[in-house]
């Protein structure tokens, strides 16, 4: 039966056997030659002479893969190309598929020229072989080959074309799906004017009359109503101006921390993580007061609280506490879940990762940014497989 690569390649052979080696046994000079005409009408290889293709195929070696094996992955050091001789293999970063590359078409070739980690990770689609080329050969005889080399900017080049016009669709959905979100909450006026209505109500038409019972309750939520409603339009206006590339203004003001910390952790409350679990908050008597954009901390404490509820057991407890230190204000949530495994800390905190079957992984890519990058503090974690996990940030004293 023949392999994928001998179908492909035996519908273009050509009288370029009597170039070839015929030394070998008839089927390894066979496997050979199908290699060498692969290798031909790749551009990459194509400036090469024969005789160089030939030590090149001779001194790599064949990777076989089979359905949704792994090649390598994202941020891993490696300095291996390959080329893809049979099969498919699909490239894809953060979860995110970006392209399937098939027969004749190279791989992993960007840490050959950069020294870099991976950028993506790479699996076979379906049975495939490739052909691993380690760097000493590409630097021997292919980085030292001007003609192959502007081959490879073609390609690159191409691939970035590629890249780019993918990023501006995606901008462009995103920049259309923010503005609808917008006006999906023009409805929340009329139901804030409706409640307003109901609060006159229980409150009394007339000076005699008395309060009704039930005025407290619809009132914070007239409240809550309006400040969720003000927040995501504050969002929604964020990322349109990130999209359009405007420079908006990062406000930070001088807030009570623990006014922040009650009003997220009543927030969150009815979150489905959260039913049926214990917040425990502790501020220090000595801290009241932080400088800091409030919506942005918010949303690090909504996210890191909502992840803790996400492995604590039903009726366990999550701990939230705020200590003065040295270089700020440390905030941190601990929850006493199963913890994070050795494999999975180093991408946390650096890439998008989720274990949640719902999740997106964006909630902690977030926290970093919000702290590291628009209020310059810090953000880590410390867990114990078993034990649970304490994530933390500092918020630097102001100036």
């Amino acid at each position: 039966m023949e392999t994928g690569i001998e179908k492909d390649i035996s519908k273009n052979k050509t009288d370029n056997k009597t170039e070839l080696n015929n030394s070998l046994p008839s089927s390894d000079a066979k496997l050979l030659m199908l290699k060498l005409e692969l290798l031909r009408r790749i551009d990459l290889f194509s400036p090469l002479s024969l005789a160089t293709m030939k030590l090149i195929v001779n001194s790599s070696r064949d990777i076989y893969l089979k359905e949704g094996d792994v090649l390598f992955e994202e941020g891993e050091m490696g300095k291996i190309m390959y080329v893809i001789l049979s099969g498919q293999i699909m490239i894809f970063k953060g979860g995110k598929k970006i392209t399937t590359l098939g027969q004749g078409e190279y791989l992993g070739e960007m840490p050959l020229v950069d020294s870099k980690s991976r950028s993506a990770s790479a699996k076979a689609v379906d049975n495939a072989l490739l052909m691993e080329i380690p760097p000493d050969l590409f630097s021997k005889y292919i980085s030292e080959n001007s003609k192959a080399l502007f081959e490879m900017m073609k390609v690159f080049s191409g691939r970035l074309r590629s890249d780019l016009e993918s990023m501006t669709n995606d901008m462009q959905r995103m920049s259309n799906f923010t503005h609808d979100m917008r006006n999906c909450l023009v409805p929340l006026g009329i139901t804030e004017v409706l409640l307003n209505e109901m609060v006159n109500t229980l409150r009394g038409t007339e000076e005699h009359h008395k309060e009704r019972e039930g005025l407290a309750q619809v009132k914070k939520g007239v409240d809550k109503l309006v400040s969720v409603r003000n927040n995501l339009l504050v969002l929604i206006d964020q990322c349109l101006a990130c999209v359009k590339k405007a420079k908006t203004e990062h406000v930070k003001e001088e807030f009570d921390i623990g006014a922040l910390v009650e009003e997220t952790v009543d927030e969150v409350s009815c979150h489905k993580n959260l039913k049926n679990k214990e917040v425990v908050m502790n501020v220090e008597a000595e801290i009241r007061k932080g400088y800091f954009n409030y919506l942005d901390i918010k949303r690090v404490l909504q996210n890191l609280i909502i992840n803790a509820g996400y492995v604590t057991e039903k009726n366990g407890k999550i701990e939230i506490n705020i200590k003065d230190r040295n270089d700020g204000v440390q905030f941190s949530v601990k929850d006493y879940g199963c913890g994070i495994k050795d494999e999975i800390k180093p991408f946390l905190l650096k890439e998008i990762y989720t274990s949640k079957s719902d999740g997106n992984g964006f909630g902690l890519m977030s926290c970093r940014e919000i702290i590291e990058k628009d209020h310059h503090g810090k953000i880590w974690f410390e867990s114990e497989w078993g034990e649970g996990t304490t994530f933390f940030f500092t918020i630097p004293h102001p100036q």
